[in-house]
């Protein structure tokens, strides 16, 4: 409690799961518009299976809603219900999902570096806390961190 005003203090934790940038011949813009629209994630993200806008807000709006099909190690499937968090366009989007195990949280920020290219920096992060995630997080930053260094590859050749 903060001087007995009744004010809870809560910091977050995150553990960061990957990180990754990637160069790419094409503006922040258009980066953004295709990356931020996560109906598009499968098609350059390995292990999204499917992803469907579950309302009509913007891509970059707060509160836009997607489900999300993903594929877990030993060929088990889940289902993730994702939230845009924080965006700023063409900058940067945030989302959070709701896989109870993982509780992830993903960054996307792009800089233009002039001339029509642009660099995206991608962050994956678990909001868990607990024993749980300290005996799984080498598993969750291997298979993320393998995954996401083939999906800023093929987001680079789907864009330039």
């Amino acid at each position: 409690m903060l001087a007995g005003l009744g004010l809870k203090l809560e910091l977050a934790v995150y553990h960061l799961l990957s990180r990754r940038s990637v160069d790419i011949a094409a503006s922040a813009e258009a980066v953004f518009a295709y990356a931020a629209n996560l109906e598009n994630f499968p098609n350059w993200f390995p292990g999204a299976l499917s992803i469907q806008a579950m309302d009509s807000l913007a891509v970059d709006e707060v509160g836009k809603t997607y489900n999300e099909i993903v594929a877990l190690p030993f060929g088990r499937r889940a289902r993730v219900r994702i939230r845009v968090k924080e965006a700023e366009r063409p900058i940067r989007i945030v989302t959070e999902g709701n896989f109870r195990m993982l509780l992830p949280r993903m960054e996307m920020r792009l800089q233009s570096l002039g001339e029509g290219r642009s660099r995206m920096e991608w962050k994956m992060y678990s909001r868990r806390t607990g024993i749980i995630i300290k005996l799984l997080l080498p598993v969750f930053r291997l298979v993320v961190g393998a995954r996401s260094r083939v999906a800023l590859l093929r987001l680079k050749i789907l864009l330039e």
